[in-house]
């Protein structure tokens, strides 16, 4: 039997998926973010980072930074 998601929402606030996710990006070189900030430094302090993420997700006023495009050239 497959399980069905309704809502991906419930997973995030999982601090385990949350690292997970971290890892991933940190794992295949993912760019920092438009705000500046390098994956280098959200990694220094990662637990406090993390925190605050998750604090912002449980009382939904987190605001995510716009994300920057990068085009990739394609044949």
């Amino acid at each position: 039997m497959v399980k069905v998601w309704y809502s991906l929402y419930s997973r995030m606030l999982n601090r385990s998926n949350l690292v997970k996710a971290f890892s991933k990006v940190k794992s295949s070189n993912g760019a920092g973010g438009i705000d500046g900030q390098s994956i280098k430094d959200f990694a220094e302090s990662l637990t406090s980072n993390i925190d605050q993420i998750l604090t912002e997700l449980q009382e939904k006023s987190y605001q995510p930074q716009p994300v920057r495009r990068v085009e990739i050239p394609k044949a």
